[in-house]
């Protein structure tokens, strides 16, 4: 008689091929965009992996190139397509490289570490598109914010290689923290005395004429349908920012830049030594 057919006992084991996949996304990101892959050689080239740019490029990239060389680390010149493929996007400005993830604090770390007195951060609660989380991420940079809070859920962009082109670097100076529930991390703050300020554009209350209480962490809802109930029970105080009333409301990245722009605004003013 033919052998019986064995019987399968539990999952099958992984492929190396879903391994080796797995391995990549744990240990490897692809990063593009021309200032972004920058930064990463300013501030960190040790984990850099690999290096692929096109032919306009290969002049621009003879520093990294010879960083490569000395390291032993593949770097390849592709042709338009092949780029385009590699970086899934045609935004890659000629330049991709493979990196290791950044290692990030996680949001229990950050909250327990503190915001000082006279700081002030970001959080974003249901904002979809990576595009503007990576011009947030970049106002946060300019306007000195300590972290950006990423709720994560079915409608919230995580940390992805477009949002991280338009942060044109930002990555690496502002801590990007993402937290299961940004309901129990905002609470977790107001435990330590951050004052939780939600944008809303019906609110009574104007940014420029509320009182706000450093530290302070600002939450932007989506631009559909704004802060979410859990969120907006977390904010001690919800502000709208002031216009003609010709618009009905502001791109969440603009909305971001002038929050920050005040909230750095106040944190100046306090800082100054008073007068006698």
């Amino acid at each position: 008689m033919p052998n019986a057919p064995s019987q399968k006992t539990g999952k099958n084991p992984p492929s190396r091929a879903g391994s080796s996949r797995n391995y990549r996304k744990q240990n490897e990101f692809t990063l593009y965009g021309w200032n972004a892959c920058q930064r990463i050689f300013e501030t960190r080239p040790q984990d850099i992996l690999r290096v692929l740019f096109n032919q306009s490029r290969s002049h621009q990239l003879n520093a990294v190139k010879a960083w490569c060389s000395r390291h032993k680390l593949p770097y390849r010149k592709l042709d338009q397509e092949s780029l385009n493929k590699v970086a899934s996007s045609v935004h890659h400005e000629g330049c991709v490289m493979v990196v290791r993830p950044l290692k990030q604090p996680s949001v229990h770390e950050w909250i327990e570490a503190g915001l000082k007195k006279n700081q002030f951060a970001l959080a974003l609660d249901r904002v979809e598109n990576s595009h503007n989380v990576g011009a947030i991420l970049r106002s946060c940079a300019y306007f000195g914010a300590q972290g950006l809070l990423i709720g994560l859920g079915e409608a919230q962009t995580a940390v992805n290689p477009s949002a991280v082109r338009m942060a044109e670097g930002a990555l690496e100076m502002v801590p990007m923290l993402e937290c299961k529930s940004l309901p129990s991390a905002l609470r977790d703050l107001k435990a330590q005395g951050v004052m939780i300020v939600g944008a809303d554009p019906s609110s009574k209350k104007e940014l420029f004429e509320a009182k706000l209480r450093l530290p302070c962490v600002m939450v932007l809802g989506n631009e559909q349908e704004g802060l979410s109930a859990p969120v907006k029970k977390r904010c001690a105080a919800l502000v709208r920012i002031p216009g003609s009333g010709a618009m009905e409301s502001l791109n969440v990245s603009v909305v971001s830049g002038i929050l920050l722009a005040e909230l750095s605004r106040r944190t100046a003013r306090a800082s100054q030594p008073s007068a006698d």
